[in-house]
């Protein structure tokens, strides 16, 4: 069996016909009932917990539950119902945020989900944001957004997704709900060595509840550090155990290059950039509270890569759905999510109904054909027959394709502005424009940027600062050892014709075409390596027609496109060498090649060093629509310390040292 497929999630089998409630054949046990239910969750796992008490004496500003099965979500959707409730009657305490990471081996799918959570409308204002949400059946974790509370889905066994969570130094956990079938029904859950791991992700005084009392559970807890009792349950649970854990040996889970200092406690951060990434993380932190300054080069926000007039979004997949694939499957259904919330107040232009990637030669159609070795769910990806694309396209192609249902084309530069205008609402982020940033160095805990605007030295200092400024990250000190690429690209704006306006879907071959928006279409890229050059060229005009006219040959339509015009976007795009991203705190390279220099083939034994209170986000490619917005989130989430939505595989691809230490560990010479 391939590799994909044994990562492959499998939806529940749930049998409906049973009047008692939906049946589970592959467990032999009811999967939830009704009302009891209800009580029964609320007895053992809030009040087991005891949530509202604990919650009202809480000094943070978050608390962080996990879950062992996620099922129908009714757990769940009690919490969030029991903290808004707190929220509405404790508005000054301090404790504003609620994470509530789940694990599921195998989820519901949306129908199943939808038929069962009917029968509760009085949680439907919770119901309907997480069905509106619900991920498709993809390894890993998918983050979801319902007012103050975010859930952290986890798709896979949980013997394997929570060893590969970033555990902080002081846990990641507050409380536990066990969860999940009977032990009889269900032994791979409830194991000794599940248990360790669990008391291993716990903070201090965390809390523990499970339904059930057999007695190698309660030992297998207490083994693990916990400190377990029985009590009395209602309902069908008659007795439920209960504990905490008063100081767990915690679980170095660090990803294998991301080990940083502890941060600055203050809320002051700045960041260098505004393009997708820069605004996708100012709204993800003033969504947190912190007080952001963001600073562009430029006079107006957006520009670059992220002007675009329309961009497509759609996820690069492989034939193993490895760690790349996984993060950029996971991310464009988080973008999709991202991309429809924030319309609701701030609307812009985007159509997310279909992706067409032409088979247009031999070589595409080998590229194209692995992508299905990963066996996907069709409404990720599918095939499709030369006649099926045409009819999608309701325009002449004649070519097989890859059909992305979800995908679609938004347009950047309204994105980058709606972002932004949500983001200033809070009142909590300063934009400041015309602001080029030349050189920054610590000095007492705080970093002190050097900028030149209207031709003038201007000093400010943060005490936090994130470099989301893409290839001109390169024009620092601290990052000339990164190693970014640039790669220029002109986007062609294409006057629309009476045949072109036909174009329904966006097409992908080795440029893409986007329908109609407000009169025009955007024809492109062209990807010229290594190139800084910013300036409008007629030659690449021509290419990026010459381009589409060699992918989709002898097509009226196509030679009828006009490009005798200078309507075009130019953008230097930074990428990587393996398509990852780099995201977290950025590494000092000098003190790197110090630690590692006499560490061949193996790692050293004390953190990799960084640079205090100084993060990075950058490298995102053409792909910045798919990736920026959770990459973002998941920063935000590193800076305030909170559960991340990425595992440890690919938070360690994410990180900037990880060519340099590979080459460091093979014994090989840096460049700089």
């Amino acid at each position: 069996m391939s590799e994909s497929k044994n990562h492959q999630i499998m939806h529940a089998q749930i049998d409906w016909s049973d009047q008692s409630g939906p049946f589970s054949p592959v467990f032999g046990d009811l999967d939830f009932n009704t009302d009891q239910n209800i009580a029964d969750s609320h007895s053992v796992f809030l009040q087991g917990n005891q949530l509202t008490e604990r919650w009202s004496t809480w000094q943070g500003s978050h608390f962080c539950i996990a879950e062992t099965a996620f099922g129908c979500g009714i757990n769940f959707l009690l919490t969030c119902l029991a903290f808004d409730n707190f929220l509405r009657q404790n508005p000054d305490n301090p404790l504003k945020k609620l994470f509530f990471s789940s694990f599921e081996k195998s989820p519901l799918n949306r129908e199943d989900l939808q038929r069962a959570l009917q029968q509760w409308p009085t949680l439907s204002a919770y119901i309907t944001p997480l069905l509106d949400q619900y991920p498709l059946a993809l390894r890993g974790c998918h983050r979801i957004h319902i007012g103050n509370i975010t859930l952290d889905l986890w798709f896979g066994d949980i013997n394997n997704t929570l060893p590969n969570l970033y555990i902080y130094d002081d846990g990641l956990f507050d409380c536990w709900f066990l969860n999940g079938f009977a032990p009889s029904k269900n032994a791979d859950m409830w194991n000794e060595p599940l248990f360790k791991l669990i008391a291993a992700c716990s903070k201090a005084n965390a809390t523990i509840a499970a339904f059930t009392v057999e007695s190698f559970v309660k030992s297998g807890l207490e083994t693990a550090g916990f400190v377990i009792s029985k009590r009395e349950g209602i309902c069908k649970k008659r007795e439920m155990l209960f504990g905490h854990i008063k100081q767990p040996t915690i679980a170095k889970q660090y990803a294998e290059n991301y080990r940083p200092p502890k941060l600055s406690s203050s809320k002051d951060i700045a960041i260098i950039g505004a393009g997708i990434s820069g605004v996708c993380l100012s709204l993800a932190l003033v969504k947190r509270g912190y007080s952001v300054t963001m600073y562009c080069k430029d006079g107006q926000l957006g520009c670059g890569a992220s002007g675009n007039q329309q961009g497509a979004l759609y996820p690069l997949l492989n034939a193993r759905h490895d760690a790349l694939s996984e993060l950029f499957a996971n991310s464009f259904l988080y973008a999709r999510n991202y991309v429809e919330k924030l319309n609701q107040r701030h609307p812009f232009d985007f159509d997310l109904s279909g992706l067409l990637q032409l088979y247009y030669d031999d070589s595409a159609a080998k590229k194209l054909d692995k992508i299905l070795l990963a066996s996907l769910p069709t409404a990720l990806v599918q095939k499709v027959t030369s006649e099926q694309t045409d009819q999608l396209a309701e325009l002449d192609i004649g070519q097989s394709a890859l059909f992305y249902p979800l995908a679609g084309w938004l347009s950047p530069t309204q994105m980058v502005h709606a972002i932004a205008a949500k983001a200033e609402k809070s009142g909590r982020l300063t934009i400041k424009l015309n602001h080029q940033l030349d050189t920054f160095e610590e000095i007492d805990k705080r970093w002190h940027c050097h900028f030149t605007v209207d031709g003038a030295e201007q000093k400010q200092e943060h005490s936090l600062m994130v470099l989301a400024s893409a290839m001109h990250t390169l024009d620092f000190k601290q990052c000339e050892a990164l190693p970014l690429s640039a790669a220029r690209g002109q986007v062609t704006h294409v006057p629309t014709n009476q045949q072109l306006q036909k174009l329904k879907i966006t097409l992908c071959h080795e440029g893409y075409l986007t329908p109609i928006n407000n009169g025009a279409h955007c024809m492109g890229a062209t990807f010229n390596r290594h190139s800084m050059d910013e300036t409008f060229s007629a030659t690449e005009q021509i290419e990026n027609k010459d381009k589409l006219a060699k992918c989709i040959k002898e097509k009226q339509w196509v030679e009828q496109i006009d490009i005798a015009h200078e309507h075009a976007n130019v953008g230097i795009r930074c990428t990587t060498r393996d398509h990852f991203p780099y995201m977290g705190a950025l590494p000092d390279y000098l003190k790197t090649k110090l630690v590692y220099q006499h560490e061949v083939n193996k790692m050293p034994s004390e953190n990799a060093p960084f640079h205090p209170n100084l993060f990075i986000l950058t490298g995102l490619g053409s792909r910045g629509l798919n990736t920026g917005p959770l990459l973002a989130e998941t920063l935000a989430s590193q800076i305030n310390q909170e559960p991340l939505p990425l595992s440890l595989p690919i938070l360690n691809a994410l990180q900037c040292n990880r060519q340099w230490i590979n080459y460091l560990k093979k014994g090989k010479t840096l460049k700089f």
